[in-house]
């Protein structure tokens, strides 16, 4: 009597969960990548000034940008002075040390930017810094 041997089938490489895998991946970082926009400030052209500091700690603050025509935006989104007030109060329950950075184009006249401030005062944030460029 002769033993067969007993054929094994060739183990099959799944091409499936690799593809998912890849497909999660590419979801993560376009979601990523988005978020990561949304916090960017607008490019605006900040007033100089021979007197101003860089801050050591720039955690825990929201950047306000206004432009010369009174535009305002929080991060990169456009916003009007009562979302900004309530959305400044929601980031202040979560995190009660937050400063606020106000990022004005040098031709705003004060008289944008004053109902900004009044917002942010509004909202009950103690710290907001204007934010200018250091000449020499």
């Amino acid at each position: 009597m002769r033993l067969r041997k007993r054929e094994h089938p060739e183990a099959d490489f799944q091409m499936a969960p690799m593809i998912d895998m890849v497909f999660l991946l590419l979801v993560f970082f376009l979601f990523a990548g988005t978020l990561a926009r949304a916090d960017k400030p607008r490019d605006v052209d900040l007033p100089e000034s021979a007197q101003s500091e860089v801050p050591d700690n720039t955690a825990h603050r929201a950047i306000v940008s206004v432009e010369a025509d009174g535009t305002v935006y929080l991060g990169a989104e456009k916003v009007t002075l009562a979302q900004l007030s309530s959305r400044l109060m929601c980031a202040l329950s979560a995190q009660p040390q937050l400063a606020v950075d106000v990022r004005a184009d040098r031709t705003t006249p004060y008289g944008k930017i004053r109902p900004v401030l009044n917002a942010c005062a509004e909202a009950g944030v103690s710290e907001v810094i204007y934010a200018t460029v250091q000449t020499n």
